[in-house]
C-alpha cells in the first residue's frame, strides 16, 4: 500500500517542480513600459517623455517623503502591470534585513563597486526584482547611494507600494536633500532574468 502513495507523491512533486518552473522561467508578457523598463531604454523619469506610447497614459506618478529622513522618492508606476504582492514584500523585507546587517557590521558607507546597481529579487518565485544604482557611480560626495540610503529607500518602497497596495511595476527616483542619488525599478523576474535583457 505505500508503494502507490510513494508513486503519487512523486508524480505530484514532478507536477509541483514543472509548474513553479514555468512560472518562474516561462515567457514573460510584458506591457511596453515594462519592456522598456526591463531593457534599460526607461532608467529615469525624464525618458518617459521620450516614448509615445498608449500605455503611458495609465502611468501612476507619485512623490513619497520617506518619514524621518531626507529621502524623497519620485514614482512613475504602471497599474497595468502588477506585481505578485506577497513576492514583493519578501524582496524588500530580504533587502532590509541584509542591508540592516551590513550597516551593523561595517557602517553606513558609499555602495561597494558589486553592490552598484543595488539588486535583490524573490528567489523563491521569481516574481519581483528590485534594483537601484547612483546617479553617478564613480562620483565622490553626496551624488552617491550610501547603503543607509538604500535601506531608506527600501523603507519607502514598503510604504508606497506594498502597505498601499500599489504593488505595480515601475521606475523610481531617489533625492536626498534635493540632490538626486540613484534611480531605481521594480519589475517581475528575477536579477539574472532582467541582466539578459539588458
Amino acid at each position: 500500500m505505500k508503494k502507490p502513495i510513494l508513486s503519487l507523491l512523486s508524480v505530484l512533486s514532478l507536477v509541483s517542480l514543472s509548474l513553479s518552473s514555468s512560472l518562474i522561467s516561462g515567457p514573460l508578457h510584458r506591457s511596453p513600459f515594462e519592456s522598456l523598463i526591463a531593457n534599460g531604454s526607461i532608467t529615469s523619469l525624464d525618458d518617459i517623455a521620450k516614448f509615445h506610447l498608449s500605455d503611458l497614459n495609465t502611468v501612476e506618478n507619485i512623490n513619497y517623503q520617506v518619514p524621518n529622513t531626507a529621502i524623497l522618492l519620485r514614482f512613475a508606476l504602471h497599474p497595468g502591470s502588477p506585481i505578485d504582492r506577497a513576492a514583493l514584500g519578501r524582496t524588500i523585507l530580504t533587502a532590509q534585513r541584509s542591508l540592516r546587517q551590513y550597516i551593523q557590521d561595517n557602517g553606513d558607507a558609499y555602495l561597494d563597486d558589486a553592490d552598484d546597481p543595488y539588486e535583490v529579487d524573490d528567489r523563491r518565485t521569481g516574481k519581483c526584482m528590485i534594483g537601484m544604482k547612483s546617479t553617478k557611480k564613480y562620483m565622490t560626495g553626496d551624488e552617491r547611494l550610501r547603503y543607509g540610503r538604500v535601506l531608506d529607500t527600501f523603507q519607502g518602497l514598503f510604504d508606497v507600494l506594498y502597505l498601499a497596495r500599489r504593488c505595480y511595476v515601475g521606475i523610481f527616483q531617489i533625492e536626498d536633500g534635493g540632490e538626486v542619488v540613484g534611480t531605481g525599478k521594480v519589475l517581475v523576474g528575477n536579477v539574472n532574468f532582467v541582466a539578459s535583457l539588458a
